[in-house]
């Protein structure tokens, strides 16, 4: 399979490793630098129009105000998938792509002494960073962190009660790997809680490629939301129920598209988002693993 993508300098053919290598370059970089001014994410006071108000499922003030300075920087997320994810005290928890560990602390402290969360990113200056955030929040005793693809984790099977992601499998050149290895470490009954970014209809090839040769920000490889659910059902999981959506302005377009900032990732032209306004949403949903056999 070959997909474009395209670096700051020029445009080339690129194999899905070649694009997994440009995601895990680009946000080292980010997560060695502790994160940039630009704010493209949830994890930031919703005052200006690229931040995604509260109302929209994302974090409280509360939650902000409880996690590590680190994990807000870092947090380049679409949503708040602890808002819907109904953790229990004791639950086993995965957080694909787990970036800083915003949402890795959140969970833990859900979970309680008892539970267990497991944050796994691809790029080991975030786990790194994770780490960072884990102690100062003083939830290492519950926290295990890993550098591995979301497509292979290495956990044992059916060994997870929820599986958490939040802006991070749009990334992914090959989703179905993802959803097929998050079935397969899911208990029977276990359930997914995602927020991601998708279209709510096809948009023209052309504009596709031109978004798809910049693959690292959050639009290059954003799939129509109808086809992105029907994916996680032919995965085997039940049928996805969206718990909210929420259609990108213009301001939260042009950052998320240039994700995780302009100094790492080239801004798509005026234009072409343009074309694209009011087609490109965030989705929270939740889907569960069956608990008898797959018919």
């Amino acid at each position: 399979m070959k997909l474009f993508f395209r670096k700051k300098e020029d445009r080339v053919l690129a194999t899905v490793q070649d694009i997994k290598a440009a995601v895990r370059a680009r946000y080292g970089a980010f997560a060695a630098a502790g994160g940039v001014e630009e704010s493209c994410c949830a994890a930031q006071p919703p005052a200006a129009e690229v931040c995604f108000a509260v109302d929209h499922g994302l974090y409280s003030a509360a939650q902000l105000a409880a996690v590590p300075a680190t994990a807000r920087n870092l947090s380049r997320g679409c949503g708040n998938p602890l808002a819907f994810a109904a953790l229990d005290a004791g639950d086993t928890v995965v957080d694909f792509g787990c970036g800083g560990g915003i949402d890795v602390v959140l969970a833990a402290r859900q979970v309680g002494p008892t539970g267990r969360v497991i944050g796994i990113d691809m790029t080991p200056e975030m786990i790194t960073r994770a780490a960072e955030s884990v102690t100062e929040a003083a939830v290492g005793d519950r926290v295990e962190l890993k550098v591995c693809d979301m497509a292979a984790t290495g956990l044992a099977d059916a060994s997870v009660d929820v599986v958490l992601s939040n802006c991070v499998i749009n990334l992914s050149p090959d989703k179905q790997a993802v959803y097929a290895e998050a079935l397969r470490i899911l208990r029977p009954g276990g359930r997914l809680a995602i927020s991601d970014v998708v279209l709510s209809e096809p948009i023209d090839p052309a504009l596709a490629a031109v978004f798809a040769a910049s693959w690292v920000g959050c639009m290059g490889g954003a799939i129509p939301e109808t086809d992105y659910l029907q994916m996680v059902s032919a995965a085997g999981f039940t049928t996805p129920t969206v718990a909210a959506r929420h259609t990108l302005g213009a301001g939260e377009l042009a950052a998320m598209s240039c994700c995780p900032g302009q100094r790492y990732t080239t801004p798509p032209a005026p234009a072409d988002l343009a074309a694209v306004a009011g087609t490109v949403l965030s989705i929270k949903f939740t889907a569960t693993k069956p608990t008898g056999p797959a018919t």
